[in-house]
């Protein structure tokens, strides 16, 4: 199998299984998840299908036309970044979805998680191997949506569809923001192809010389941002801890909030190098890292506190892809990718050692834990390793990566020299010392001490294996990495790294480098974090009395402050224009066409009535011009709602067979179809309301309505009478147009289908999407009020 076949695979199996996964679940029931899991893993063994080429250096773009009269195509891009970013999410796909099997209770609906999860996972592979930018940023808010149901899986829990909700409004707003510096990007470039951009130095040099630059650098940092939770974006993931363990452990700590890591390094050799890079991408970085930090310390939520260090480690790969010079572009490159490889694994074995700790103990309080090594000794000393790599205590792999962002940090700031030589190393300790005491206190708040609390099950065990075995598998990758490192840098991390930098890297990392300045920042994280972890409670004490005293000194108050605002707003705009009874709708939409119709007609018009207009019409034109005046008037005078029904249906038939006389059975056809609908529905209404019109008007306000419809009238006479002639002036049919064009450009013969779906096919593509929406309305209406009764 050739490695495109393999990835296009890769992708879209997810989906095509998933769509399936109802009927399986009636044979697997309960053990559906080991088919979520085999799903995972054949997309895993796709990706590794396609990798052995990658990994030796080469790249594979293929492509299929897909918009061409735009110049776009679907293509797929595979070099050493995408490959390792495809193998961290069908990796912990398969990892998490076998942990699920016994972290889910049978009684939920597993169909529909399991379905999300893949849905999820195909999105994100889909994102990463995406070869242009508008295919890229479809697949980046499928992530959106598809997360955005996972966090809400639980929807009769407010917690969770509020995290929900605030995970869509951040992400896909930033999306937003993103698609539009994509679409700068192609005024400058003139092409929405990625790699095309990527590998041409004068494109790259025409970018940075332009005016945009800036505003689209800014405008896709901010959907990165978004996505990873980074600067004022952060506050949309500690309220997604809502969402079951396992899906805080795929999307929050290996895959979603790696998005916008995986954007930044993909557009890192477009906007490197340069100033505004470094200014705003490790700016951004630092001050992310030192806030969620801090920030962390009066967490006691278990996830929580996971959520914020997550933030956090994030700002560290942030930092170090920003740390940039002219001459020296890709200074922290390999140190962030081997952090975000590395950080995969630990997080993701301590989001389910915190789904087994909260399974077991029915809290995720840790203020309640403490002592559980005696009752869960093995997942105590998995979790021990985890956060220790968190921490970067020696031999694990975040160790390393830690040193190598230690070296970074030393070198970004003697190239920059002055106060940066003795800040930018600063920061990156002051950071190393706040995740030290947090990942201590992980270790100590639920494992060690005493019992705090008497509320907990008086017998916690161990869970079983289904529960046991993946997380005790990621911290074995943990210590074989930091052991070995050579096989996951040579075969992951330098692929990568030169995928970024466009050119050959070759890294030396070890678990001894001698005695170095990185070293001894080591030691110095320690000894500061071990002192700054004595002083935990207290600063976790003075933040939430500033908390107290200062509530709206936090992004999420404004952020409340945007939404609720906006709901109140929108409820009285809602009472406005919609008041409940239906007649001043209809006063309102007639009034609208007579301005946007009457109007212009008499303001441009010479003739308002043309002088050569030919009334003879034929018996049977005649005849149905008769019956449809007589069932007009009969559905405006007859007095029962029965009568007035079969009145308006007689002139919805009488129209279809307007439309046979005028050759057109299509639309014929459709008349039919729909009018016996809406007969079906009125017949259905009218058994739950009074049998008669029961509402008197009154003569000023029949005259009124005589008025409006009687200038409705005219303006349409005089709108139709006109309409082979043009009101203004004479103007060629478009119908030539497609009549010569519709063989030749759309391949079709039946014109009416041909300029629906192509040359009015976004027009049709609006029209079903509205439709679908107000269908999922009334469904949501109907569901509502059967779970109400």
């Amino acid at each position: 199998m050739d490695p495109f076949t393999a990835i296009t695979l890769a992708v879209f199996l997810p989906f095509i299984l998933a769509a399936i996964l109802p009927a399986v679940e009636k044979v697997l029931k309960g053990n559906i998840g080991w088919y979520a899991s085999a799903v995972s893993f054949l997309s895993l063994l796709l990706i590794a299908l396609a990798a052995p080429e990658i990994i030796h250096g080469g790249t594979i773009q293929k492509s299929v036309e897909w918009l061409p009269s735009m110049g776009i195509d679907f293509s797929f891009y595979m070099d050493g970044l995408s490959i390792m970013f495809g193998f961290i999410v069908s990796g912990i796909a398969v990892i998490i979805m076998s942990y699920s099997n016994g972290y889910m209770s049978k009684k939920e609906d597993l169909a529909r998680y399991y379905q999300q999860l893949l849905f999820f996972m195909g999105s994100m592979l889909g994102m990463v191997f995406s070869a242009n930018l508008l295919q890229l940023f479809i697949f980046w808010e499928l992530t959106s949506i598809t997360s955005f149901m996972l966090i809400g899986y639980w929807r009769n829990r407010p917690m969770s569809v509020y995290g929900a909700t605030k995970s869509l409004l951040v992400t896909a707003g930033g999306g937003v923001f993103m698609l539009a510096g994509f679409l700068v990007l192609n005024i400058i470039t003139g092409t929405f192809d990625l790699v095309t951009i990527m590998n041409d130095p004068s494109i790259i040099a025409n970018i940075k010389a332009h005016d945009l630059f800036l505003p689209a650098l800014v405008l896709i940092l901010i959907g990165a941002a978004s996505k990873s939770a980074q600067g004022p974006f952060y506050i949309w993931l500690p309220n997604a801890m809502e969402a079951p363990t396992p899906v805080s452990a795929f999307l929050h700590s290996a895959t979603m909030v790696k998005a916008g890591i995986y954007l930044i390094a993909r557009i890192h050799p477009i906007f490197s190098g340069t100033e505004a890079w470094f200014i705003l991408v490790s700016g951004l970085g630092i001050i992310t890292m030192l806030a969620a930090g801090f920030l962390a310390f009066r967490q006691t939520d278990i996830k929580g506190l996971l959520a914020y260090s997550t933030i956090s480690q994030l700002a560290y790969m942030v930092a170090m892809y920003g740390y940039t010079t002219y001459q020296y572009p890709g200074i922290g490159v390999a140190s962030a990718t081997f952090h975000l490889l590395n950080h995969a694994t630990f997080k993701a074995c301590l989001f389910l050692v915190a789904g087994i700790v909260a399974h077991e103990t029915a809290t995720r309080d840790i203020s309640k834990m403490g002592g559980l090594r005696k009752e869960m000794p093995i997942t105590f000393v998995i979790g021990t390793i985890a956060a220790l790599s968190m921490a970067g205590v020696p031999p694990l792999n975040g160790f390393l990566s830690k040193e190598m962002f230690y070296e970074s940090s030393l070198e970004m700031g003697h190239l920059l020299g002055g106060p940066f030589e003795i800040l930018i190393p600063l920061f990156a300790v002051l950071g190393g010392v706040f995740t030290f005491a947090y990942s201590i206190k992980f270790i100590d708040g639920i494992f060690l001490g005493k019992r705090r609390s008497r509320v907990l099950p008086k017998h916690i065990h161990e869970p079983s294996l289904v529960m046991l075995v993946p997380p005790a598998l990621l911290s074995a990758i943990v210590i074989l990495i930091g052991l070995f490192p050579s096989v996951a840098v040579q075969y992951i991390i330098e692929p990568a790294s030169s995928a970024i930098l466009l050119e050959d890297v070759h890294l030396h990392v070890s678990l001894w480098h001698g005695f170095t300045t990185a070293l001894l920042m080591t030691v110095i994280t320690f000894i500061a974090g071990i002192a700054l972890y004595k002083r935990y409670d207290a600063i976790a004490a003075w933040q939430n009395r500033f908390n107290e005293i200062h509530p709206r000194f936090s992004v999420n108050y404004v952020y409340d402050s945007i939404v609720d605002g906006a709901k109140g707003k929108s409820k009285s705009f809602a009472a406005f224009m919609q008041p409940g009874p239906l007649k001043p709708y209809l006063v309102s939409m007639l009034l609208l066409f007579l301005f946007l119709g009457a109007v212009p007609a008499i303001l441009v018009a010479s003739v308002i009535i043309p002088a050569n207009m030919e009334f003879g019409i034929s018996f049977y034109e005649g005849l149905l011009l008769a019956i449809m005046v007589v069932s007009a008037l009969g559905a405006a005078i007859l007095k029962k709602y029965l009568h007035a029904i079969i009145a308006v249906s007689a002139l919805g038939y009488i129209i279809s067979l307007v439309f046979i006389y005028m050759r057109a059975p299509d639309l014929a056809m459709t008349q039919i179809l729909v009018e016996t609908l809406l007969t079906i529905i009125f017949l259905l209404v009218i058994v739950k309301v009074p049998q008669t019109f029961t509402e008197k008007i009154g003569r000023s306000v029949l005259v009124r309505d005589l008025l409006i419809s009687s200038a409705v009238f005219a303006t349409i006479l005089v709108l139709l009478m006109n309409a082979f002639q043009g009101i203004a002036s004479p103007f060629e049919s478009i119908s030539y147009y497609f009549i010569e064009n519709s063989l030749p450009l759309a391949q079709g013969r039946n014109m009416v289908n041909v300029i629906l779906v192509d040359f009015r096919g976004f027009d049709t593509l609006g029209e079903i999407v509205v439709i679908s929406l107000a269908g999922l309305g009334v469904y949501n209406l109907i569901k509502s009020r059967s779970d109400d009764t």
